[in-house]
């Protein structure tokens, strides 16, 4: 098959946004053509994808686009962990994109809004599909010039705030990640930063140098962190909860916060290599900032009172379950990350949508807002269920075989400090099962949450203020809730895909794990 397969995933959907941007599709009236050629877009580049993936992984099929200097290039790869990433994205870009146009059909801006929504496609595909550290730096640095907008897209002083978070954090992450991509091509055994089972490094002259490699190793770490949320370079991502939900779904469960920890497993697998990382100090502190993450992400979220922002939290704990696997630096450590990364795609995106189904239809954005609404709105929050008994860690759902797999992995690395990581993970589950159940609790049985509520002095953080609702009477907002309806099948088939896939993925995951475990054992 032609290898220029690899690269049309990746400049399709970025040479069409910016064609969009300068479309008269931006008026009103071109709002279906718009839609047609969005989804048509993002369904053929999907198909791409698949295309590439089915032609098979066996050797890194790649592709040199152009060399920067020397043995220096810009060149996309497609192997065993790159088609996981890839596909997963396949798969979720076109439902998200689906949601959306219900989502945003009464929005200004929309033309812009999905140019650059579609770019995103592009360049996180460019991400997953990178053949060098070089490629994969250079498409992280462009997912956050093309997601900044997303973040802005509401215009308000929030927005603004938000988008300005997210911008300083990525900058100095990227600085980080950079220092990272220097000392890797400097030691490379090969002259070049093309990522290799086991890593790339001359161990011989990496060993004299060790403990300034390990450093580099921890800053680098650090810096790809900065999109996977790892603790204390989390702030942004609870502000850009501020965003449309289209974006904020896909910031937290598909390309932004996924982008970080893929980047974290190349840098470690692929890059450094654990038969150099293993047993030294810098594994112990980026296992041990992972921990940290997953009990402090938790811990946060059910403090929360806003629906999204919690959710944000959510998302900061389970990215360092993900980190927490790579961390252990062993085979069955990274398939265990990466069944996590993709059990959390599924559910956190459902879970998100279901919240901007919520917010769509009722305008409901707090937990204590959400009395009554299950019966009202019963697909949504039977969605919603589904992926808060997964995000728990429940057995026969998704997050059930991501979890297991980890704490077997923390078992079977035989490190003490790894160990102490599933305690953490016991923990953060337990967390999960009051931040998400509290939610499923008000909805269905309001009268239950209530009496909890009474009992604790307050309803479930209400006087820390909403301006969604500040000074609007009672009795308006019980009348405006009887018309609350589950939203249109744009929005409905999305979330009822994704909680079948989190059941599928619990109920049948032998072949989801036979193919983890063996890219697993190829860069162990």
């Amino acid at each position: 098959m032609n290898e220029i397969i690899l690269a049309l995933p990746v400049f399709l959907p970025v040479l069409s946004g910016v064609v969009m941007l300068f479309h008269p599709w931006g008026r009103k009236e071109w709002d279906r053509k718009r839609e047609l050629f969005i989804e048509g877009l993002v369904v053929l580049n999907s198909l791409l994808v698949a295309a590439a993936i089915g032609g098979g992984t066996d050797g890194g099929r790649r592709l040199v686009l152009f060399r920067l200097y020397s043995t220096l290039t810009i060149m996309f790869k497609l192997d065993s962990m790159g088609s996981v990433f890839a596909g997963l994205v396949a798969f979720l870009w076109p439902l998200a994109t689906l949601y959306a146009f219900e989502y945003m059909k009464h929005e200004e801006r929309k033309n812009t809004f999905f140019a650059f929504y579609t770019m995103t496609y592009g360049i996180t595909m460019g991400i997953a599909l990178a053949g060098n550290l070089v490629t994969l730096y250079l498409f992280y640095e462009m997912l956050t010039l093309v997601t900044l907008p997303l973040v802005l897209f509401p215009l308000t002083t929030e927005a603004v705030r938000a988008g300005r978070s997210y911008l300083y954090y990525s900058i100095g992450g990227a600085a980080f990640a950079f220092i990272g991509l220097v000392f890797v091509l400097g030691f490379s055994s090969v002259g070049t930063t093309e990522f290799m089972a086991g890593g790339m490094l001359d161990l011989e002259r990496a060993m004299e140098n060790r403990n300034t490699l390990l450093f580099v190793y921890v800053l680098a770490f650090f810096g790809f962190g900065v999109k996977a949320a790892l603790f204390p370079c989390y702030r942004w991502l609870p502000k850009a909860a501020v965003a449309p939900t289209p974006v904020t779904a896909l910031l937290h469960a598909v390309a932004v916060v996924k982008s970080g920890a893929f980047a974290i497993l190349r840098l470690t697998f692929f890059s450094f290599g654990t038969q150099f990382l293993r047993g030294t100090w810098a594994q112990w502190v980026v296992m041990a900032a992972a921990m940290a993450t997953i009990a402090f992400g938790s811990t946060m979220a059910v403090r929360e009172v806003h629906w999204k922002r919690r959710l944000a939290y959510s998302t900061v704990s389970n990215l360092s379950y993900i980190l927490f696997g790579a961390t252990l630096m062993t085979p069955f450590g990274l398939a265990a990350a990466l069944s996590h990364l993709v059990a959390h795609a599924f559910m956190k995106i459902c879970a998100f949508f279901c919240a901007g189904a919520v917010m769509h239809q009722s305008g409901k954005t707090y937990i204590y807002e959400l009395d009554g609404l299950g019966k009202k709105m019963p697909v949504t929050f039977g969605c919603l269920l589904v992926s808060s008994l997964s995000l728990m860690g429940v057995p026969l759902f998704a997050g059930f075989i991501s979890k297991w797999n980890l704490a077997s992995a923390a078992f079977d690395s035989g490190s003490g400090l790894g160990i102490g990581g599933v305690a953490v993970i016991l923990y953060s589950a337990l967390m999960t099962g009051i931040y998400m159940m509290t939610v499923i609790v008000r909805a269905y049985f309001p009268s239950l949450a209530e009496k909890v509520a009474a009992g604790s002095g307050g309803r479930d953080g209400q006087n820390a203020g909403s301006p969604e609702t500040a000074g609007t009477d009672g009795q308006d907002r019980k009348n405006g809730e009887a018309a609350v309806t589950d939203p249109g099948w744009k929005m409905t088939v999305p979330l009822v895909i994704f909680a079948a896939a989190i059941l599928l993925i619990g109920l049948c995951p032998a072949h989801l794990m036979r193919l983890l475990t063996m890219i697993g054992g190829e860069a162990g």
